[in-house]
């Protein structure tokens, strides 16, 4: 009769528990960028996708150059134990408009900003000499470059947004825009 044994190697490994308060977010920026940290995901070995559950997949839990909206961070365990998404907002704003109607920047909003996120968020545009224009809330697809239902010129505008997230945490951006007539 034969007598034998068998070595097995066991690697533990979870899907990733990601929440909000393990992501920093650099956003309204030059170079908007997301960063996971890795502390308490688990005991997998982990890789990250930005916006792509299907591939594109780095071992770094960083992310930059990204634009403005809502993205999905996909973070997988490389030993097929499951993948974990979660959104992140990055708040940024269009540099210009054009409102042509040709279905291209024709409304002016502020960018990465929802019901998940904000319970609420309102947009105040300025003309140079700080005259309010319009006024902007969370669901509204944006200006137009009309006030009173006539098109304003041509030239720079101001903002400000206050942002109200979830937890009632308020956020204030300030800044301008042009508004280019093609």
């Amino acid at each position: 009769y034969c007598v034998g044994f068998n070595t097995f190697k066991v690697i533990e490994s979870n899907p990733a528990v990601i929440t909000q308060n393990g992501i920093t977010v650099v956003d309204d920026s030059e170079n908007n960028s997301i960063m996971i940290s890795t502390d308490n995901l688990g005991i997998g070995d982990y890789e990250f996708s930005l916006d792509d559950s299907y591939g594109n997949y780095q071992d770094e839990p960083y992310f930059d150059n990204i634009s403005p909206g809502i993205h999905t961070i996909y973070v997988q365990d490389k030993n097929s134990c499951g993948i974990a998404p979660i959104e992140v907002s990055l708040i940024g704003y269009l540099k210009f408009f054009t409102p042509n109607n040709d279905g291209q920047n024709d409304t002016w909003n502020v960018l990465g900003v929802n019901e998940n996120f904000f319970q609420r968020a309102t947009v105040y545009i300025f003309d140079r000499f700080g005259k309010l224009i319009t006024k902007i809330g969370l669901y509204s697809e944006g200006w137009n470059g009309t006030f009173n239902g006539n098109y304003l010129p041509a030239t720079d505008y101001w903002f400000s947004v206050e942002l109200v997230d979830l937890k009632g945490n308020i956020r204030v951006k300030k800044g301008h825009f042009s508004l280019i007539r093609r």
